[in-house]
């Protein structure tokens, strides 16, 4: 049996194809378009199949993980918050493609969590955190990941954490976890304090290639040092929350900006999480899966077949 693993991403979009369990033989990815974003994942899928020395028509199941809010009953994501498409059919043309109904559609972070939950079984209630281009949860609940309505649970980095709203966020919302600490937004969010609180800074805040990567490459500037604390403590702030509502265990934080500065984003979250929750502080730690989100969407379509 083949399976077939999707991440959209607001980056970036990727494929996975696994032949015999769930390590995969072929991978491929592309950048994800502001628009045409359909169009560009069935040509992945075709170029990872074929990487695999597969037909699209061999794959028995596959499951995509996307950025949401998740409409299950078109099988599309509606009104994604970092792309221009209002709406990305999904499931529709890949069950065309791959000639098959076995195809399921979850958000991205509850890949991840999947991932995780498949790497460290032990552990029955996790949280799977990605902070990357924008903020989002996949969460795992005695043993079984949380869906919800149309399998939008963990849409986390839509929670207001900022009473003040001094961000917008993509979404058309203020105060929003992802407007504070979505890589997307952290150049803007730097720009935002230089003018709010006169910070001195050699950071090129105008510049069109300006990054959340160049923040956390400029350590001992006072604006990029201001914006990594006040990071710490708007992360901190939702994963209380989520410590909270949900009782983890542990909380495995991936997704670029994590796995990039693992220990500028962890160990401050790790000093004020205690003085924070009501509940005992979980295991925070770097996510296990390099690529969680394709590693659990893997093992989701081949337990759709099962």
């Amino acid at each position: 049996m083949s399976y077939l693993g999707l991440d959209i991403g607001g980056t970036t979009l990727g494929a996975a194809v696994a032949t015999d369990g769930v390590d995969p033989v072929a991978t491929a990815t592309a950048p994800t378009p502001q628009t045409g974003v359909t169009k560009r994942l069935c040509d992945l899928v075709d170029r990872t199949c074929g990487a695999a020395g597969l037909a699209p028509t061999d794959i028995a199941a596959a499951c995509i993980g996307s950025v949401g809010p998740l409409d299950q009953k078109r099988g599309a994501v509606a009104g994604p918050a970092n792309v221009a498409d209002e709406t990305i059919d999904l499931v529709g043309p890949l069950c065309a493609l791959l000639e098959t109904d076995a195809v399921v559609l979850y958000n991205d972070a509850t890949c991840g969590a999947i991932a995780e939950a498949h790497a460290d079984p032990t552990t029955e209630n996790l949280v799977y955190l990605t902070l990357s281009t924008g903020v989002g949860a996949g969460i795992v609940v005695d043993g079984s990941p949380l869906l919800g309505d149309s399998h939008n649970a963990g849409e986390v980095g839509h929670l207001p954490v900022d009473p003040a709203g001094a961000m917008s966020c993509g979404c058309g919302g203020e105060g929003h976890w992802e407007a504070y600490c979505g890589g997307a937004n952290l150049p803007r969010y730097a720009r935002h304090l230089h003018e709010a609180e006169a910070v001195e800074t050699r950071l090129h805040l105008t510049a069109p290639e300006f990054t959340a990567a160049d923040i956390f490459a400029a350590a001992g500037d006072p604006l990029a040092d201001l914006v990594v604390e006040r990071v710490g403590y708007w992360n901190t702030l939702g994963i209380a929350t989520l410590v909270q509502t949900v009782a983890p265990e542990c909380v495995a934080v991936g997704g670029a900006i994590a796995r990039n500065n693992p220990e500028t984003i962890l160990e401050p979250i790790r000093e004020r999480l205690p003085e924070q929750t009501f509940l005992d502080a979980p295991d925070l730690r770097l996510a296990t899966c390099e690529e969680p989100v394709l590693t659990g969407a893997l093992v989701a379509a081949h337990e759709h077949n099962a």
